[in-house]
């Protein structure tokens, strides 16, 4: 029996994502997310959809608000792909005007496949663009209890507090 949408998240959202980008994520190269809109403040996290052939939502990232390219605006910092084009406005990257950084990075044990989510979560089809997190997924997934995959950001580090979520989060000794 399939679900019908029922109440959303408005603290998470799923992002479609294509592996290239997905594996540039989970290994460090790229710690911002970079979108042509700006998603609400409540937003604190970004559930991934895997295009195919995984056809599944597999990560699950700790965001924080966008930061923009206005004048006047911090520049990120160079460290990770696509960030300096950002800075620049460079001209491939018209339109992208907010950016999003992978505060972590989480590997859910247990992806979410699209069947699921059509059969137990209301969704109709795969996500093509910004969708607000089915609250009944969040009833089942706890996303802090997901894989913490080493990284090589992360493997430079030792033990550092994550401010605006208040957890410490031990990255040199990753399970």
């Amino acid at each position: 029996m399939k679900k019908t949408p029922g109440e959303r998240a408005t603290s998470d959202v799923i992002l479609p994502m294509q592996d290239p980008y997905m594996t540039q994520i989970t290994d460090g190269r790229k710690n911002y997310e970079f979108r042509k809109y700006c998603l609400k403040p409540s937003v604190k996290r970004i559930w991934f959809y895997r295009t195919a052939p995984h056809s599944s939502i597999t990560h699950v990232c700790e965001t924080k608000p966008a930061r923009t390219r206005k004048p006047g605006d911090r520049p990120l910092d160079e460290d990770g792909l696509g960030n300096a084009e950002f800075n620049s406005k460079h001209k491939d990257w018209g339109g992208y005007d907010f950016a999003y950084e992978m505060v972590t990075v989480y590997e859910l044990k247990q992806p979410i496949t699209l069947k699921e989510m059509k059969d137990k979560h209301g969704s109709k089809s795969a996500p093509r663009g910004l969708v607000y997190l089915p609250r009944s997924i969040s009833a089942i997934v706890n996303w802090k209890q997901q894989r913490l995959p080493p990284t090589a950001k992360a493997q430079k580090k030792d033990i550092f507090r994550n401010r605006e979520y208040g957890d410490w989060i031990s990255v040199g000794k990753l399970i």
